[in-house]
């Protein structure tokens, strides 16, 4: 059989979603190879903890969460662009059905934050408290993130306490049996003035002190607060990208299978 009895299989098509796929190939590789790098670096910083301590902190950790996106960006990419590439329908419906899977679940959340909002937020700040603020000096990789977001976001903790959060930690805890030196402080990128002077030790006791006092030095709202903030100022350009991201996922997803069922009635025609 020639191929020209496959000429109505769209050559536009196919080849489209290779390079999509092929671009988002590459992508999950890099993903997944700065997971392995920066899990490399926590397992070594971490050396003399117990194993399962240690593999639960690396597993959780920033590096392990890139790690685990970057593999399944490259497994359904991989099954995208050879799917589209050698016509092979198994991998095709892999993919179809694991992109309609994605949309269906981001529906769910979507609805679910919209009808339980507050509920929503409260899962999201007990999640985030607890695997940083509580696990903050744990690994190098989750004490860089929460300081970048707490210097670039203007936030403190992560929940609607806000700076009162870091009693949660076990260096920054207020109790009177703590016998830590930085007892009642929160780290300096909580410091309105962190990134100007450096100041170490600019957070020291703030724990102790009124919201209106420590205002005057740090950041006092938590950074999930912070956040809701900023999307609910951009608004418009959040809910646009939110949306373009949407569809591009809708469009590919009506594509594989557009492309699906044109494999499937010219073989039932072989």
């Amino acid at each position: 059989m020639s191929r020209r009895n496959y000429s109505y299989i769209s050559p536009c098509l196919k080849w489209t979603l290779f390079i999509f796929n092929f671009i988002f190939f590459i992508c999950g590789g890099l993903l997944s190879a700065a997971g392995i790098y920066g899990m490399y670096f926590t397992a070594v910083d971490l050396q003399g903890k117990d194993t399962l301590e240690l593999a639960y902190i690396v597993i959780t950790d920033l590096s392990g969460i890139l790690l685990a996106f970057g593999i399944i960006i490259w497994i359904v990419s991989f099954a995208g662009c050879i799917g589209a590439l050698r016509e092979n329908l198994c991998l095709l419906k892999l993919y179809f059905w694991t992109l309609t899977l994605f949309l269906i679940l981001e529906l769910i959340i979507a609805i679910a934050c919209i009808v339980f909002p507050w509920k929503s937020r409260e899962i999201v700040e007990l999640m985030l408290s607890e695997r940083l603020i509580i696990d903050y000096r744990e690994s190098e990789n989750t004490k860089d993130l929460v300081d970048t977001v707490q210097m670039k976001v203007q936030c403190c903790g992560m929940t609607a306490q806000g700076y009162l959060d870091w009693n949660r930690n076990e260096y920054f805890n207020c109790s009177d049996s703590s016998p830590s030196a930085e007892k009642c402080a929160v780290p300096p990128s909580c410091c309105i003035t962190y990134m100007t002077d450096r100041n170490m030790m600019c957070g020291y006791s703030v724990q102790a002190m009124k919201e209106s006092e420590a205002s005057d030095i740090i950041y006092t709202r938590g950074c999930v607060t912070a956040i809701i903030q900023i999307l609910e100022s951009n608004l418009y350009v959040a809910a646009g990208v939110i949306f373009a991201i949407t569809l591009f996922q809708m469009y590919v997803t009506h594509q594989s299978r557009t492309l699906l069922d044109q494999i499937q009635l010219q073989r039932a025609r072989w």
